[in-house]
């Protein structure tokens, strides 16, 4: 079995218990949609459901910690219980990275009710747009190794997602693309495990 194809078994069983770190020379140098998922993979995707390492992920890329009122746009809709952001240029543009942990909410544990009682790790890169959001697409399509489960527009946004479960963890990763153009992308990557 490839590297790949173990990375997609684990991405599918577990998803996001995905294989393992992104080593540092698969990262290509330069700018690009290979590089931003490459960089989504290795501070997001291969550090969850662990918000310790995102945090060390985070700090061993030296970005510059987001705190105080700045932090507050950051909070998702469910309130986390930990919340974190860094900011970082690449190449010129900037990019900002959030993790936070949270429980489910109550309409989360109506609908899944087999996670109600868990805890929900998520890590976000939100990235500038430039150059066609499908070549986006087309790279995190080839790092996870299949296309999207589903895809809808939700307002302004076009919506990409991936998700994936086994008895423990119930994982998501999301694409937001502005339906036309817009200043911010976002790849966002969710674990729910039970508690």
């Amino acid at each position: 079995m490839s590297t790949q194809s173990m990375r997609l078994s684990a991405l599918l069983a577990a998803m996001l218990a995905l294989a393992g770190p992104l080593i540092a020379q698969e990262l290509p140098k330069e700018k690009g949609p290979a590089r931003t998922v490459g960089m989504f993979d290795f501070v997001c995707l291969s550090q969850l459901p662990d918000l310790d390492a995102i945090v060390k992920a985070a700090g061993f890329g030296e970005f510059a910690q987001i705190t105080g009122e700045e932090l507050r746009q950051y909070q998702p809709a469910v309130p986390a219980e930990r919340l974190y952001a860094w900011s970082f240029h690449d190449h010129g543009a900037k990019h900002v990275l959030t993790a936070s942990q949270s429980k489910p909410d109550e309409e989360f544990k109506k609908n899944v009710p087999a996670f109600a009682k868990s805890t929900n790790v998520a890590c976000s890169l939100l990235i500038p747009t430039g150059g066609p959001k499908e070549a986006l697409l087309e790279a995190l399509v080839a790092r996870l190794g299949r296309k999207p489960d589903q895809s809808w527009d939700e307002g302004a946004l076009r919506v990409h997602a991936w998700s994936g479960q086994n008895d423990k963890l119930l994982s998501q990763v999301h694409y937001y693309a502005p339906a036309k153009d817009g200043p911010v992308a976002v790849l966002s990557a969710t674990t729910f495990v039970k508690d």
